[in-house]
């Protein structure tokens, strides 16, 4: 057994999108099937937010959900350097 000194536990399971979402978040376009649509570059209907992984694609590989998380991390970094 051994011990990790962290800071924080982000929890990231689950089945399908959390159905508060739209009572949290209005103007949030969702798809039929509840995900969050977004562009190539994750950008959603509010400006400002960014989606990516699977709320954006629904179930995936994880490989898939870390190029996203890359791809939406350029385009959040670009979106900040542009205010």
């Amino acid at each position: 057994m051994f011990e990790l000194p962290i800071d924080m536990v982000v929890m990231a399971i689950g089945q399908g999108p959390n159905p508060l979402l739209l009572e949290s978040t209005k103007g949030l376009d969702l798809n039929k099937y509840g995900n969050i649509v977004a562009d190539e570059k994750g950008q959603t209907s509010l400006d400002g937010v960014f989606a990516g992984g699977d709320i954006v694609t629904g179930a995936a590989t994880v490989i898939l959900a870390m190029g996203a998380g890359k791809n939406t991390a350029t385009a959040i970094n670009d979106y900040l350097l542009s205010k």
